[in-house]
């Protein structure tokens, strides 16, 4: 199945809380990108891709809105 860029944090709290809710909602995730997050944590753009499978897409940009309405 091909996954697709659901949102990016600069933050891997926000990352992880967002990957809690959709596992929650049923909906499966992955973090790309944050091991490089928290070692160059001081370069801006070293952001954490959340990845959700194209068919999740629209159920998952539901959650985003209402879990991070300033997303």
């Amino acid at each position: 199945m091909k996954t697709v860029r659901l949102a990016s944090f600069n933050d891997n709290v926000q990352a992880h809380m967002l990957q809690d809710i959709l596992k929650d909602e049923g909906i499966e995730s992955m973090l790309q990108g944050e091991h490089a997050n928290q070692v160059m944590s001081y370069i801006r753009g070293i952001d954490i891709d959340i990845l959700v499978f194209e068919k999740d897409l629209a159920r998952a940009q539901a959650i985003l809105k209402e879990a991070f309405p300033e997303y």
